[in-house]
């Protein structure tokens, strides 16, 4: 399913009420479900005159009369943050569903580990824990958030007489992915005319594509076509067809209270209807699946006891971010803070920084030797005691005695999932108790050098690369040197 009709309604919803006046709106406004959404915690500072809107699409079953069959809970099929900019530009950030990532903290149900695929957090924590997670993640204030289902989804394609996509073989020239009998997609390659079945089916294929980034690519090309059908004059001129759409969409959306409020959502369409195509960029995090070095059990990327996943460059996802996030982070308190909270604090070079001992809590055999031959061949200095404990820890913890703060940070940032904790039981050195949160150590690439000295690139246990939004890029496992820089999808054709 695909959070994009909610982009589509909000864009056609101010020139529905400029063809066939403010009853649309209101009209439009009352069918919506407004829920209360209060996400807590110690959120991110917002940027003046600049918006994010979370855009979920959801596996609901509700309406389609068990067409699709049945599932236990609700999960985020698509998950996309629409951030708009004080310079009237949108960027649509894509996270792929498998992604695994930190959970916010205090949620109940989280995995022992403290980790979860991005698209099962909201069958337990609703869109609040949800909400929580992202602005862990991604340093960006969520202000409202909207989300649709199959069905609305389905009657919104119909609505604008259906939707072409195009199709491109897959790299190397392979056509499996024309073809996917979960999904019930069945098209060729070029130009495809979808309506809403085959528009469903299109948009959540996953078994016929490489993996998940390529999924990400087919709905980033579906909304821009989406969009560009609903804005055209064809609906525009025509008030049955555009009072067909925002009803089909209105009555299977459900957004913040805050949405339905003071004309909220006709303020956020007109901001949207206002941008021109060139000011619309659509990217999504990079992404990778971890090898055995990474922690996987196989090369198929599985992590136990969350199955195939992905992993995300830590240091691609900032790079990606950077534009779109405030001047001055304000990330969590400790013992919550996110992989990428932790990238913004201050650093040393890994020479100043000393390690003392690697204790491994984890219950999996060698996991400390790894983690220090990584350590020292990024250049942190001490002693690196390597040591093994009972296993049961679920969070991995840089502990630190007094005055080491800065220290601790240095080297968190670079230990996924890690967070730091002052003990005053140290003496001297940082003690580095590995939990089963510790999927490897990351690039160093970022961090300063000691005068007269050279970084190397990431080694070892945790080595990082990113891939393209349409997953070209360096190899999983290849030295962090060699990650791409983050660009645009290109929507144009997609695999």
């Amino acid at each position: 399913m695909l959070s994009v009709g909610a982009a589509a309604a909000l864009s056609v919803l101010v020139l529905a009420v400029s063809s066939i006046g403010w009853a649309a709106y209101r009209y439009f406004n009352s069918s919506v479900t407004g829920v209360a959404w209060s996400p807590g915690g110690n959120r991110p500072v917002e940027r003046p005159g600049e918006m994010n809107i979370l855009l979920l699409g959801d596996d609901s079953r509700t309406g389609t009369n068990g067409e699709y069959g049945q599932v236990d809970g609700v999960r985020s099929d698509t998950t996309i943050v629409a951030h708009f900019g004080a310079d009237d530009s949108v960027t649509l950030v894509s996270f792929p569903r498998d992604t695994l990532v930190t959970v916010a903290p205090g949620l109940t149900k989280t995995p022992r580990d403290g980790k979860d695929k991005l698209t099962d957090i909201l069958s337990y924590s609703g869109v609040e824990g949800l909400t929580r997670t992202l602005e862990n993640l991604t340093s960006l204030k969520i202000d409202h958030f909207i989300t649709i289902d199959l069905a609305g989804f389905k009657t919104m394609t119909d609505a604008v007489g259906g939707v072409d996509v195009c199709v491109a073989p897959l790299p190397g020239g392979g056509t499996s992915n024309l073809r996917d009998n979960y999904s019930q997609w069945r098209g060729k390659l070029g130009v495809n005319h979808l309506n809403g079945d085959q528009a469903l089916a299109f948009v959540r294929t996953r078994h016929a594509l490489p993996d998940e980034t390529y999924r990400v690519a087919r709905q980033q090309q579906f909304l821009s076509k989406l969009l560009d059908k609903a804005t055209s004059a064809g609906v525009l001129t025509n008030p049955v067809r555009i009072t067909q759409l925002i009803g089909a969409v209105g009555g299977s959306l459900k957004v913040d209270n805050g949405l339905t409020e003071n004309g909220a959502m006709i303020k956020i369409a007109q901001r949207l209807s206002a941008i021109t195509s060139g000011k619309v960029t659509f990217i999504t995090i990079p992404t990778f699946v971890p090898t055995k070095a990474d922690g996987a059990i196989n090369d198929k990327g599985e992590i136990p006891p969350h199955g195939q996943v992905l992993f995300y460059d830590r240091a691609g996802l900032a790079t990606l971010l950077a534009p779109l996030r405030p001047a001055t982070d304000n990330p969590p308190a400790a013992g919550g803070r996110s992989d990428d909270a932790a990238a913004s604090q201050p650093s040393l070079p890994p020479a100043q920084v000393s390690i003392a001992e690697v204790r491994n809590k984890t219950g999996r055999s060698g996991l400390a030797s790894q983690t220090t031959d990584a350590l020292s061949a990024l250049g942190f200095a001490g002693s690196m005691r390597k040591t093994t404990g009972p296993a049961g820890q679920v969070m991995t913890e840089i502990r630190y005695p007094a005055g080491q703060k800065e220290a601790a940070q240095t080297l968190s940032r670079l230990i996924t999932g890690s967070q730091t904790v002052e003990d005053p039981t140290i003496s001297r050195g940082l003690v580095v108790v590995l939990g089963a949160s510790f999927t490897g150590v990351t690039s160093a690439l970022d961090l300063p050098a000691a005068p007269g000295s050279a970084l190397r690139g990431a080694v070892g246990a945790g080595s990082a690369s990113g891939t393209t939004a349409a997953g070209a890029g360096a190899a999983p496992g290849a030295p962090a040197s060699a990650a791409p820089t983050v660009a645009p999808a290109n929507t144009s054709c997609t695999p």
